[in-house]
């Protein structure tokens, strides 16, 4: 793509002003190509500063998603390694579950501005406003189906570790697949599998995250806040993709050599409402008890009047003793 191909050659001259001439010389099409190719990338919010007589200088990148800043803020192996990115898609888990029928590869990534119809576990919708970083990456690792249910717990510590490392903030996991900051929801994660239920060859992992938007654009029924609410100000998300996508990748691969005690250790470092007393929702049935955490498999671990028992994440809802979110 043309527009690649100037930003490409323009950072090669970081803060330096490179001449319409000698960029049109370089990727041989007329300087009038170039002027309107630059209109486009200003347009797309990357802050490009022409002069008469020396040229154009690339400023800043912008903070939306932009699949040309977002590949050269990757670090990952193969994570990322093929990248779609649409202004508007029904659910990001859906066109990643279209393009794996179709063949995609490991570490497809699908990236969307805003969803329509994005949801979370339980069916539930999820709000997808501009703004939040709506992204599936489509896996075929080397797991059992049963350690490929473990890919859920992995996201979540991704996605912590990444928070943390880029913005200092401690986030906490409410089991099995929210993160939360002071008990409002700020990301979610939904693992579905492509194929058979018997065996796993691809699991897609849809992650969202509330990030360059207020609080106000969610529906109020929902107990959520925003990484713009917490910071105060609008954060890269290409840098928070990529991010996310360093850390997913190496969760994927300690995964793949079957450490999943230090995965447990990581994620119960950082669960919300460990040791205290909850309740779980199993239908029309209340169960309460002391949350002990979760067992090798990754399912919820509880302490009631009748002994110890456990829940997979597919049958129940987790709530405080008062019935709220953590």
């Amino acid at each position: 793509m043309l527009r690649h191909q100037i930003l490409d050659f323009l950072a090669q001259h970081p803060e330096k002003y490179v001449s319409g001439e000698r960029i049109s010389q370089q990727l041989n099409v007329t300087r009038a190509a170039i002027w309107k190719q630059i209109q486009v990338l200003k347009e797309e919010g990357f802050e490009i500063e022409g002069q008469s007589k020396n040229g154009y200088c690339l400023l800043k990148t912008p903070f939306a998603l932009n699949e040309w800043v977002l590949k050269r803020a990757l670090s990952t192996s193969s994570l990322g390694s093929k990248i779609t990115l649409e202004d508007e898609l029904k659910s990001t888990n859906v066109r990643a579950k279209e393009l794996a029928r179709q063949g995609s590869v490991h570490g497809q990534v699908v990236l969307a501005r805003l969803q329509s119809s994005g949801r979370g576990r339980l069916q539930r919708p999820w709000d997808s406003p501009r703004g939040g970083l709506w992204m599936s990456v489509v896996l075929c690792p080397n797991l059992s189906l049963a350690d490929a249910s473990k890919l859920t717990l992995a996201a979540s510590v991704a996605i912590v570790d990444a928070l943390e490392e880029l913005f200092s903030l401690r986030i906490g996991i409410k089991w099995p697949n929210d993160l939360v900051f002071n008990g409002l929801k700020i990301a979610g994660i939904l693992g579905e599998v492509v194929g058979e239920w018997n065996t796993v060859q691809t699991i897609i992992l849809g992650m969202g995250i509330n990030v360059n938007f207020s609080r106000e654009q969610l529906s109020p029924l929902l107990n959520a806040t925003t990484l713009f609410e917490i910071l105060g100000y609008e954060v890269d998300l290409n840098i928070l993709a990529a991010g996310i996508l360093k850390h997913l990748e190496k969760q994927v691969l300690s995964l793949e050599k079957r450490a999943f005690e230090e995965l447990r250790e990581n994620w119960s470092d950082r669960a919300t409402g460990l040791g205290e007393e909850v309740r779980i929702l199993r239908g029309e049935q209340v169960i309460q008890g002391i949350f002990k955490g979760i067992t090798i498999d990754g399912a919820l671990l509880l302490e009631t009047n009748d002994g110890e028992k456990s829940f997979s994440a597919g049958e129940v809802q987790l709530r405080s003793k008062a019935g709220k979110y953590f």
